[in-house]
């Protein structure tokens, strides 16, 4: 036996555990790799973001940082082992209130959720928030997970009967608008769910990236020759082993592989080691030498303009991409104007920080066909971009989305996919790669750092009569998603207003910063900050209520907006109206008038956190807080849905099946949003079913039908439809077949509560279990059908950016409450109210998840977020030193749903993703201002910045 090893003696989940194991092994991976219990999650690798939580002797700790060996004759409980013999209340709350989205945080959030009412049996609020403050959520805003365990708090103690639990099954033509639970939300409850990195094959080898430590470089030379002479190393590949067109993106394919004579941000990957284990591929890193020479390094926009470099010989400017939205004539309305105001905005480079970082598996199937399973947002886009890349048909390649642990957009980018294929070509065995968090925030993209120029002009009635808009984004090392940001950037920048005389000019750069592409609202949150917080400007010097002057100038019915496009139905100024109602909004300019509101420090809003707060006496505790300012703010925001400017298109087909159930198959990408209950609520209502009736098949390029990518808000509105569509296509002909059958007319008949039936008829009365049998054995027919939904958007003119870029446009507007710390400068933000327009909710519970979450990421990007890089180099790099909401920091979200139903969709749904966190940012913004009389123009909104403008 190897002396190394040491034993390990255990007891996990009630069963006695024996191993002998390496003494540095982390308790995490023993858990893992050891006992294959996949439910404990590595998000982050160093005790900050929780999603390895497990119970210790009873005591929630954080297993990645724990050597076994530390734990050696300790009692293990993992997510494996809460309600083994069924779901325990706590996973049931979870799943009963919708506080489960992506899935990837949820074993660690339930393991924390079981320390809090172990160690208390009626905690209240303001425990629950610290009892969680060491996991971290991104998608679901903490909300309904702390919710959910007051639900189980009241059950456990017997304040609320078990019963509630129970799921309530809708009528069948009511299950569209219904509260069903997540149809996914089991396996994600009980750790059972496979991500990518819990995925493992026979053979399988590992993966390691070298990653360049230079900024902007002319590789020389890599000499990877004793690397291969390591134990274990398979193989290593550089861009000299791409065997087709090596390049890849969004929009422009500028993207090596793998980098390609050129270092064009820090990080970037030079070569892959594959060997046998991840440990023998990284110490094989260091037998790589590569010769570098150094170039100047362009790291801001500036910078990008002047050309102190050229980032890519094919764009010499530094440009990536210009567009222009250009109506009325600007000269002219600023001439007739009363006020004219110029302002200029920055917002900061902001990370997507996903709990489940990039991670894939590639093989080659029995047939010669490639594999490539990874956490992907668009497997049609990547399968076309594997075909090009390999020089392969594309019918020989086959891409499997695995479940995806948080997008947000930052996984439409085909960063890794590409190397994983070639290495499993090239070894001619399984091969799997796995991001560590510092891989994911140095090597994945951002949300576009901004600068933004304003010019407004109004008349004294508060009328815009102009606006001028100049944007510049910084797009990094590559296009990513850039030419599209700075597009709809342009379109939709100057804000939900009819505005007669509007320039916009939006241009993204090149620079040698991590790249930027897409991120949850694809370019428009940094533009709808500047052009709210302008408003609020135009507010005070005007001495209009701020809701009031965007009621003034609100698009309404009939608007005619910036491209020139006229709307129909318009929802705006009911989501501004229903917000102030919501939140009681005492009308007023936007002054400095915290300190003398009547609508804020309401009964319903949580207080200030004041740390230790539980040890200060009443005196010390009352002086804290006369040290905060309260005030409140309002945002609003726009959003078209589906891609911008070009035809957007989804197909589904479904099968009526043996037993009276049905099958959906289709390429959706289901990343938390919800799109899978959504669609089973879709067809369930359609054919006559309950949601537990329906099965999605996989999202598979072999097995279903193209539906293109999650992003754009896209996936309700476009897939949805198609799969109805299917539905109905469906649906007529298994009507059909059973007329024939009865001999009666089809229009007669009706499918409802899993029956098919001729209303006041008993002799046509059959379950669809029966009437499948008879479709299929009697007249000899499968039930098949296919649906497809196309948008038709219209393209831009390139001068003056008139068009139609979307058919479907949404609206929402936010109230913000905060406390500002007037001596330390701290936001406290302690209510959103969020009135959102929806086109037709679907699942409401769904839909307020997403709203609760987009909000609490618009916080971050607010008063906290900030991916800061020096000359091109990423100083924080890991989730110690980029700081993100936790469950102590996050307000209470009270929403309300505005159905303004889309008339050119037979669902009528629209989309609710992207669009929620547009209003926050400048919400929080203008609250500051009204608590504390600062405007910020740059984000974040930190301590320092407001104490050193309060200073002023």
């Amino acid at each position: 036996m190897d002396l190394e090893l040491e034993k390990i003696e255990l007891i996990v989940n009630g069963k006695k555990v024996c191993k002998y194991v390496p003494p540095a092994m982390r308790l995490a991976d023993f858990l893992r790799e050891e006992l294959h219990l996949i439910g404990t999650k590595k998000g982050c690798n160093a005790g900050e973001c929780g999603t390895c939580s497990v119970l210790i002797n009873g005591v929630l700790k954080k297993s990645c940082m724990i050597p076994v060996k530390k734990v050696n004759h300790c009692e293990i409980l993992t997510i494996e082992g809460i309600g083994k013999d069924g779901l325990d209340i706590i996973q049931r709350c979870f799943m009963k209130v919708g506080a489960v989205q992506c899935g990837y945080c949820t074993p660690g959030m339930i393991m924390a959720a079981t320390a809090i009412l172990k160690k208390n049996r009626h905690p209240d609020q303001v425990e629950i928030r610290k009892g969680l403050g060491g996991n971290i959520c991104r998608c679901t805003g903490y909300a309904k997970i702390i919710e959910a365990i007051e639900l189980a708090r009241d059950i456990l103690n017997h304040e609320k009967s078990a019963d509630c639990l129970e799921a309530v099954t809708p009528e069948t033509n009511k299950i569209i608008g219904s509260r069903i639970e997540r149809v996914d939300a089991r396996g994600k409850v009980m750790g059972a769910l496979e991500y990518a990195a819990d995925m493992t094959m026979p053979r399988m080898l590992n993966v390691h990236l070298v990653r360049s430590r230079e900024v902007h470089a002319q590789i020389q030379k890599i000499d990877y020759e004793k690397a291969l002479e390591m134990p274990g190393v398979e193989a290593v590949i550089t861009s000299e082993d791409v065997p087709g067109i090596d390049g890849f993106g969004v929009y422009y394919h500028d993207q090596p592989v793998l980098a390609k004579e050129k270092i064009r941000f820090y990080g970037e990957p030079v070569a892959a080691i594959v060997a046998e284990t991840l440990e023998e591929a990284q110490e094989a890193e260091k037998c790589i030498e590569i010769t570098y020479k150094k170039l100047p390094i362009v790291s801001n926009i500036a910078e990008a303009i002047d050309c102190k470099s050229i980032v890519h010989e094919d764009y010499p400017d530094n440009v990536v991409s210009t567009t222009s939205v250009i109506k009325g004539d600007v000269e002219s309305g600023f001439h007739s104007s009363d006020v004219i105001i110029e302002q200029e905005y920055s917002t900061q480079s902001v990370d997507h920080a996903y709990l489940e970082t990039e991670a894939g598996l590639a093989y080659c199937d029995p047939d010669g066909v490639l594999v490539v399973k990874s956490c992907d947002q668009d497997i049609t886009h990547h399968r076309m971009l594997l075909a090009k890349i390999l020089g392969m048909p594309i019918n020989k390649i086959r891409v499997i989305m695995t479940p995806v642990g948080g997008g947000f957009g930052g996984k439409e980018d085909m960063i890794y996919q590409g190397i994983l294929a070639i290495a499993a070509l090239k070894t001619k065995r399984p091969v799997k790669l796995v991001f560590s968090r510092q891989d994911s925030m140095i090597g994945s993209s951002k949300r576009h750092p901004v600068l933004i120029r304003h010019k407004i002009g109004l008349s004294k009635d508060g009328r815009i009569r102009a606006i001028e808009v100049n944007i510049k984004s910084d797009g990094g090392a590559y296009c990513f998603s850039t030419k599209g940001t700075v597009a709809k950037s342009a379109i939709l920048g100057a804000g939900p207003y009819e505005i007669e005389n509007v320039k916009m000019v939006s241009t993204g750069y090149y620079t040698n910063n991590t790249p930027s592409g897409a991120m949850r609202t694809f370019g428009i949150l940094q533009p709808t900050f500047a052009i709210e917080s302008t408003m609020d400007i135009c507010s005070k010097r005007l001495g209009i209520d701020p809701i009031e002057l965007r009621l003034i100038n609100g698009v309404k019915d009939g608007a005619v907006t910036h491209t020139q496009q006229v709307l129909g139905s318009v929802s705006y100024c009911e989501t501004l109206k229903e917000c102030a109602k919501l939140a009681s909004w005492e009308p007023g300019p936007s002054n400095v008038r915290g300190q003398v509101r009547k609508d804020v420090k309401g009964s319903q809003i949580a207080q200030p956190y004041i740390p230790g707060y539980e040890f200060k006496s009443p005196a010390a505790l009352e002086l804290c807080q006369a040290r905060f300012k309260y005030g409140r703010g309002v945002g609003s925001g726009w959003y078209g849905i589906g891609r911008c400017a070009t035809v957007d298109k989804a197909g589904a087909f479904v099968e009526i099946d043996d037993g009276g159930t049905a099958m959906i198959l289709t390429g959706v990408t289901e990343i938390g949003e919800g799109i899978l209950t959504v669609l089973t609520q879709i067809a369930a209502d359609e054919l006559g079913m309950y949601p537990q009736d329906i099965t999605i098949g996989d999202n598979d390029t072999a097995r279903a039908p193209e539906a293109a990518h999650a992003g754009a808000s896209r996936q309700s509105y476009m897939i949805g439809n198609a799969v109805l569509n299917a539905c109905r296509d469906v649906k007529e002909k298994f009507i059909r077949e059973i007329a024939a059958y009865w001999n009666v007319d089809s229009s007669s008949i009706c499918m409802k509560d899993r029956r098919i039936f001729v209303q006041g008829h008993s002799n046509y009365d059959l379950s669809l279990k029966e009437a499948v049998d008879i479709c299929k054995k009697v007249r000899g027919y499968v039930p098949l059908g296919s649906g497809t939904y196309t948008a038709h958007h219209e393209a831009l003119d390139p001068v003056n950016g008139k068009g139609n870029p979307w058919q479907a446009y949404v609206f929402g507007s936010q109230i913000a409450e905060v406390a500002v710390d007037t001596y330390t400068g701290e936001v406290h933000v302690l209510g959103i109210w969020a009135s959102h327009d929806v086109g037709r909710a679907i699942n409401p519970q769904g839909i307020e998840g997403q709203i609760e979450g987009g909000a609490v990421q618009s916080l971050g990007q607010a008063i906290m977020e900030n991916f800061e890089l020096s000359e091109g180099v990423p100083i924080n790099r890991n989730f110690a030193k980029y700081i993100l909401p936790t469950s102590v920091d996050v307000p209470k979200v009270y929403t309300n749903l505005v159905e303004d139903r889309d008339p050119f969709s037979p669902l009528g749904a629209k989309g609710i993703g992207e669009p929620a966190p547009l209003p926050t940012t400048p919400a929080i913004v203008n609250a500051i201002y009204d608590a504390v009389g600062v405007r910020i123009t740059s984000l974040p909104a930190t301590p320092e910045k407001i104490l050193n403008e309060m200073a002023k």
